[in-house]
């Protein structure tokens, strides 16, 4: 009876660490293919559970100045308890005796245990026994990866082996996410300073203009000034397209309305004290390359309102499925009744036409406002 059982015993043993030396490969591959850190988090605590038969596992990430961790992935757990419960990093948890020692924590008996306590969330899902080790970071340890169980039966020391097996790959993906954000940092660093620069230059050009205008009169003068305010609100774009917090993409509503407050300085004059605001924008985001285009034409649009309108100047932004629309309205008596955008001489509403040119563009006149109204629909980029 007793080999019988022996034999029995072995024969699991075996199928154990078969399972878990396919975990193992399974999540070498997962790791090296998914970009992202998150999927390979979720994917490790997914494992462990499998691999060591227990219907919980987690992932901690630790929280630098706080001394907890934070349940960063895992499964069998609560509703809202991954992503945003913590247990302690202290000496007093499974987890931060890990941490804090520099060695793995294998107990089945926690209501025995001597080193530590029992986390309350843990205490709340009934967990009898656990085991964790630590998951390296760059150059402090990222966390820890741990398994508990509810279910009466034993860890053994073998299984400190898979779930560190488990974690060094963890880390390894951890290392390239840690990679990839310094990458983009020094990238985002260097943008920065490029369009710095660039802005930097734009005022010098609008300057050097400027300097000009003071030596001509009439036409020549007039046209010399319009080119140094249009450089100006060139700046003004640019300048406000970096201020955002991505480089990549803009928020255009938040883009929209620090436009419009930038050109309120920088036109206050030109505009007599006349308010100028953001009335209403959808929420939508641009790629920043194509974001400059909202922002020209917003301001040509702006600044026409301003010199040739009354009143309040109101901006509008509407997202529709492949443009993005933009209308500006004054209180004044409205567009000439032959006025033509698509005909106009003026060298910003042919730069505004250009712009809303393709399938999804168009440019029109509302002639049914009370006052001025024109509705430019930007062709969606990116």
């Amino acid at each position: 009876m007793t080999d019988a059982n022996d034999t029995r015993e072995d024969r699991d043993a075996v199928a154990r660490l078969l399972l878990q030396q396919r975990a193992i490969a399974e999540f070498g591959l997962f790791a090296l293919r998914e970009p992202t850190l998150q999927p390979a988090l979720d994917e490790a605590a997914r494992l462990a559970s499998e691999g060591l038969g227990c219907p919980l596992a987690k992932v901690l990430e630790r929280l630098p100045g706080e001394g907890r961790l934070l349940v960063r992935a895992g499964v069998g757990w609560r509703p809202g308890v991954v992503g945003e419960a913590t247990v302690g990093a202290d000496l007093a948890s499974p987890a931060g005796f890990a941490l804090q020692t520099g060695q793995p924590v294998l107990s089945n008996h926690l209501s025995g245990e001597t080193r530590f306590r029992t986390p309350a969330l843990m205490a709340e899902h009934g967990i009898r026994r656990a085991i964790n080790v630590i998951v390296r970071g760059d150059a402090e340890p990222f966390g820890v990866l741990e398994a508990d169980s509810p279910d009466p039966g034993e860890f053994v020391a073998d299984d400190i082996l898979f779930l560190q097996a488990l974690a060094n790959t963890l880390a390894i993906a951890i290392e390239r996410e840690i990679g990839r954000r310094k990458a983009e940092e020094r990238q985002a660093l260097l943008l920065r300073e490029i369009h710095h620069r660039v802005k930097n230059s734009l005022q010098l050009v609008q300057s050097t203009l400027l300097l000009g205008v003071r030596e001509l009169e009439g036409d020549a003068r007039r046209g010399l000034e319009e080119a140094a305010a249009r450089v100006k609100t060139i700046a003004a774009v640019h300048d406000r397209l970096y201020k955002g917090t991505s480089l990549l993409e803009v928020d255009v509503p938040a883009y929209l309305d620090g436009l419009v407050a930038d050109l309120r300085a920088s036109l206050a004059d030109a505009g007599g004290g006349r308010s100028v605001e953001l009335a209403a924008a959808d929420p939508d985001t641009w790629p920043a390359d194509g974001a400059p285009t909202l922002g020209l034409v917003a301001a040509e649009l702006v600044t026409n309102a301003l010199k040739y309108g009354r009143g309040t100047v109101r901006l509008f932004y509407r997202w529709l499925p492949d443009a993005g629309e933009i209308t500006v309205e004054d209180e004044g008596e409205g567009f000439p009744a032959d006025f033509d955008p698509r005909r106009s001489c003026g060298l910003g509403m042919r730069l505004v036409t250009a712009f809303a040119r393709g399938p999804s563009g168009g440019i029109a006149v509302d002639r049914d406002a009370s006052g001025g109204r024109i509705v430019v629909c930007l062709p969606r980029q990116g």
